[in-house]
């Protein structure tokens, strides 16, 4: 019988016409924390950032969604830092 488990997807988003486009999975992590490890140690996004859940659309109907921002701001819907939680199965 398939194991069902979570998994959070990282992701860089730019907000345009075609979203599709404009999306870019840095990280699947087994945990919140390892995901927003991920973006905290990226690059050109990385920096002190902390994850607020969120009522976005990004993620499916069960899905949870964070967005992604730095500590002392507040979160932005308009903003390219996201995680989502998804549900996979296993085996």
């Amino acid at each position: 019988m398939p194991e069902i488990a979570a998994v959070y997807i990282a992701e860089v988003i730019w907000f345009s016409e075609n979203p599709v486009d404009g999306r870019k999975r840095v990280a699947v992590g087994a945990s919140l924390d390892a995901a927003l490890n991920v973006l905290r140690a990226h690059d050109i996004f990385g920096g002190d950032l902390v994850a607020t859940e969120t009522t976005s659309a990004l993620g499916t109907d069960d899905a949870t969604t964070w967005a992604v921002h730095e500590r002392g701001e507040e979160p932005d819907d308009e903003g390219c830092l996201w995680i989502t939680e998804e549900q996979v199965r296993r085996g």
